[in-house]
Protein backbone atom coordinates (compact mmCIF):
# COMPACT_ATOMS: atom_id res chain seq x y z
CA UNK A 1 0.00 0.00 0.00
CA UNK A 2 1.33 3.77 -0.77
CA UNK A 3 2.01 5.47 2.05
CA UNK A 4 2.42 8.85 0.60
CA UNK A 5 5.78 10.86 0.63
CA UNK A 6 5.42 12.57 3.28
CA UNK A 7 5.07 9.72 5.66
CA UNK A 8 8.48 9.36 7.73
CA UNK A 9 7.63 5.61 9.04
CA UNK A 10 6.70 6.38 12.35
CA UNK A 11 4.82 4.70 15.04
CA UNK A 12 2.23 8.11 14.98
CA UNK A 13 1.70 6.98 11.22
CA UNK A 14 -0.73 4.24 13.12
CA UNK A 15 -4.32 5.14 13.41
CA UNK A 16 -3.93 3.20 17.50
CA UNK A 17 -0.57 4.50 18.07
CA UNK A 18 -2.29 5.50 21.40
CA UNK A 19 -2.88 2.24 22.66
CA UNK A 20 1.13 2.36 23.33
CA UNK A 21 1.42 5.91 24.87
CA UNK A 22 1.10 5.20 28.84
CA UNK A 23 0.31 8.94 29.63
CA UNK A 24 -2.75 8.82 27.44
CA UNK A 25 -3.93 5.38 29.22
CA UNK A 26 -3.49 7.01 32.76
CA UNK A 27 -6.05 9.58 31.59
CA UNK A 28 -8.26 7.53 30.30
CA UNK A 29 -8.21 4.97 33.23
CA UNK A 30 -8.66 7.44 35.55
CA UNK A 31 -11.50 9.24 33.74
CA UNK A 32 -13.24 6.14 33.57
CA UNK A 33 -12.41 5.45 37.58
CA UNK A 34 -14.04 8.92 38.11
CA UNK A 35 -17.11 8.28 36.24
CA UNK A 36 -17.70 4.70 37.60
CA UNK A 37 -17.44 6.31 41.54
CA UNK A 38 -19.55 9.04 40.38
CA UNK A 39 -22.42 6.41 38.99
CA UNK A 40 -22.16 4.70 42.01
CA UNK A 41 -22.74 7.13 44.42
CA UNK A 42 -25.60 8.57 42.37
CA UNK A 43 -27.05 4.86 42.60
CA UNK A 44 -26.77 4.57 46.19
CA UNK A 45 -28.27 8.21 46.82
CA UNK A 46 -31.30 7.43 44.31
CA UNK A 47 -31.76 3.95 46.25
CA UNK A 48 -31.80 5.06 49.87
CA UNK A 49 -33.78 8.56 48.89
CA UNK A 50 -36.57 6.30 46.65
CA UNK A 51 -40.01 5.61 47.68
CA UNK A 52 -41.62 5.25 51.15
CA UNK A 53 -41.88 2.34 52.46
CA UNK A 54 -45.39 0.64 51.97
CA UNK A 55 -47.78 -0.23 54.69
CA UNK A 56 -50.30 -2.32 55.25
CA UNK A 57 -53.77 -1.93 56.54
CA UNK A 58 -53.10 -1.20 60.16
CA UNK A 59 -50.28 1.33 59.18
CA UNK A 60 -47.30 -0.42 59.61
CA UNK A 61 -44.26 -0.68 58.24
CA UNK A 62 -44.23 -3.57 54.97
CA UNK A 63 -40.72 -5.44 53.50
CA UNK A 64 -39.16 -3.49 56.14
CA UNK A 65 -36.46 -6.55 56.58
CA UNK A 66 -36.39 -7.02 52.74
CA UNK A 67 -35.37 -3.38 52.27
CA UNK A 68 -32.93 -3.29 54.70
CA UNK A 69 -30.83 -6.39 53.41
CA UNK A 70 -31.32 -4.56 49.93
CA UNK A 71 -29.40 -1.63 51.53
CA UNK A 72 -27.04 -3.63 53.41
CA UNK A 73 -26.54 -5.67 49.82
CA UNK A 74 -26.31 -2.52 47.73
CA UNK A 75 -23.73 -0.82 50.35
CA UNK A 76 -21.00 -3.57 50.66
CA UNK A 77 -21.25 -3.65 46.65
CA UNK A 78 -20.38 -0.27 46.45
CA UNK A 79 -17.79 -0.55 49.01
CA UNK A 80 -15.98 -3.68 47.33
CA UNK A 81 -16.24 -1.30 44.04
CA UNK A 82 -14.88 1.54 45.42
CA UNK A 83 -11.69 -0.30 47.18
CA UNK A 84 -10.92 -1.92 43.77
CA UNK A 85 -11.13 1.66 42.10
CA UNK A 86 -8.78 2.91 45.02
CA UNK A 87 -6.16 0.20 44.35
CA UNK A 88 -6.10 -0.15 40.89
CA UNK A 89 -6.02 4.19 40.65
CA UNK A 90 -2.19 4.92 39.17
CA UNK A 91 -0.05 5.27 42.25
CA UNK A 92 -2.05 3.01 44.56
CA UNK A 93 0.91 0.88 44.87
CA UNK A 94 3.24 2.42 47.10
CA UNK A 95 7.01 2.32 46.43
CA UNK A 96 8.06 1.80 50.10
CA UNK A 97 8.12 -1.71 50.86
CA UNK A 98 7.37 -2.73 54.64
CA UNK A 99 5.52 -5.69 54.44
CA UNK A 100 4.05 -4.89 57.33
CA UNK A 101 6.36 -3.85 59.97
CA UNK A 102 4.90 -1.78 62.99
CA UNK A 103 5.91 -1.23 66.48
CA UNK A 104 2.57 -1.32 68.79
CA UNK A 105 4.16 0.81 71.63
CA UNK A 106 1.67 0.90 73.53
CA UNK A 107 1.33 -3.01 73.63
CA UNK A 108 4.90 -3.49 73.81
CA UNK A 109 4.72 -5.79 70.36
CA UNK A 110 6.21 -5.73 66.79
CA UNK A 111 5.14 -7.19 63.70
CA UNK A 112 6.10 -7.90 60.43
CA UNK A 113 10.12 -6.63 58.82
CA UNK A 114 11.42 -4.52 56.31
CA UNK A 115 12.79 -6.53 53.41
CA UNK A 116 14.48 -4.38 50.80
CA UNK A 117 16.31 -4.71 47.12
CA UNK A 118 18.18 -2.95 45.31
CA UNK A 119 20.09 -3.72 42.13
CA UNK A 120 23.07 -1.22 42.60
CA UNK A 121 23.96 1.78 43.99
CA UNK A 122 21.26 4.07 45.35
CA UNK A 123 18.66 4.13 47.71
CA UNK A 124 16.44 1.73 49.10
CA UNK A 125 13.68 2.65 50.83
CA UNK A 126 10.89 1.27 53.12
CA UNK A 127 8.54 1.91 56.19
CA UNK A 128 8.32 1.30 59.78
CA UNK A 129 4.47 1.94 61.35
CA UNK A 130 4.33 3.39 65.18
CA UNK A 131 0.83 2.46 66.34
CA UNK A 132 -0.40 4.30 69.51
CA UNK A 133 -3.28 2.32 70.62
CA UNK A 134 -3.73 4.00 74.49
CA UNK A 135 -5.24 7.31 75.31
CA UNK A 136 -2.28 8.70 76.69
CA UNK A 137 -0.11 10.55 74.08
CA UNK A 138 3.54 9.08 73.88
CA UNK A 139 5.87 11.49 73.52
CA UNK A 140 9.43 11.43 70.99
CA UNK A 141 9.76 8.34 69.43
CA UNK A 142 13.11 7.22 67.66
CA UNK A 143 14.21 4.65 65.44
CA UNK A 144 17.60 2.88 65.56
CA UNK A 145 19.65 0.69 63.60
CA UNK A 146 22.80 -1.37 63.54
CA UNK A 147 24.94 -2.32 60.74
CA UNK A 148 23.79 -4.45 58.27
CA UNK A 149 26.00 -7.82 58.07
CA UNK A 150 26.29 -10.16 55.07
CA UNK A 151 26.96 -14.06 55.96
CA UNK A 152 31.31 -14.14 54.66
CA UNK A 153 31.46 -10.68 56.59
CA UNK A 154 30.55 -8.23 54.45
CA UNK A 155 29.00 -5.26 56.23
CA UNK A 156 26.83 -1.96 55.52
CA UNK A 157 27.60 0.63 58.50
CA UNK A 158 25.01 2.01 60.59
CA UNK A 159 25.82 5.19 59.15
CA UNK A 160 24.14 4.06 55.82
CA UNK A 161 20.30 3.38 57.12
CA UNK A 162 18.33 6.49 57.32
CA UNK A 163 14.97 7.60 58.98
CA UNK A 164 12.83 10.28 57.88
CA UNK A 165 11.62 12.07 60.16
CA UNK A 166 14.40 11.01 63.07
CA UNK A 167 12.03 11.58 65.72
CA UNK A 168 7.92 11.83 66.05
CA UNK A 169 5.24 11.78 68.71
CA UNK A 170 2.14 10.05 68.88
CA UNK A 171 -1.25 11.23 70.39
CA UNK A 172 -3.42 8.75 71.84
CA UNK A 173 -5.04 6.63 69.77
CA UNK A 174 -2.94 7.49 66.27
CA UNK A 175 -0.42 5.79 64.11
CA UNK A 176 2.23 6.83 61.96
CA UNK A 177 4.26 5.97 59.39
CA UNK A 178 8.53 6.65 59.73
CA UNK A 179 10.47 5.63 56.10
CA UNK A 180 13.18 3.75 56.35
CA UNK A 181 15.96 4.37 53.83
CA UNK A 182 19.21 2.35 53.44
CA UNK A 183 22.39 4.47 51.13
CA UNK A 184 23.74 1.99 49.31
CA UNK A 185 27.38 2.81 48.00
CA UNK A 186 29.21 1.45 44.89
CA UNK A 187 31.82 -0.12 46.97
CA UNK A 188 29.23 -2.75 48.73
CA UNK A 189 29.15 -6.20 47.44
CA UNK A 190 26.21 -7.70 46.21
CA UNK A 191 24.93 -10.34 48.82
CA UNK A 192 22.01 -10.33 51.64
CA UNK A 193 22.53 -8.19 54.38
CA UNK A 194 21.06 -8.32 57.81
CA UNK A 195 20.21 -6.16 60.78
CA UNK A 196 17.84 -5.04 63.93
CA UNK A 197 15.41 -2.18 63.77
CA UNK A 198 14.96 -0.73 67.42
CA UNK A 199 12.97 1.48 69.19
CA UNK A 200 14.50 3.98 71.65
CA UNK A 201 12.83 3.35 75.15
CA UNK A 202 11.37 0.33 74.02
CA UNK A 203 14.02 -2.29 75.23
CA UNK A 204 12.05 -5.46 73.89
CA UNK A 205 10.85 -4.39 70.82
CA UNK A 206 12.82 -5.11 67.47
CA UNK A 207 12.22 -5.82 64.15
CA UNK A 208 14.07 -7.45 61.29
CA UNK A 209 15.64 -5.41 58.41
CA UNK A 210 17.08 -7.12 55.26
CA UNK A 211 18.25 -6.08 52.28
CA UNK A 212 19.30 -7.94 49.20
CA UNK A 213 21.56 -6.11 46.83
CA UNK A 214 21.89 -7.97 43.69
CA UNK A 215 24.34 -8.49 41.36
CA UNK A 216 24.17 -7.13 37.82
CA UNK A 217 23.43 -8.73 35.05
CA UNK A 218 26.45 -9.78 32.81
Amino acid sequence: MDRGAADDGSIDDIPWARVFDPVANARALSAIQARGFSAAAQLVDRFLQGGETPTDSAGSARGTTAADGDVELLMNTWWAMFGRLLRSMPGAAAPLRGDGASFDLAGESASGGVHLAADGPGLAAGEVWLHNRGADEIGSVALRCGDLLAHDGAKIGSGAVQFTPDTLALPGRSSRGIAVAVKVTPEVAPGRYRGTLLAQGYPDLWLPLTLTLRAPLE
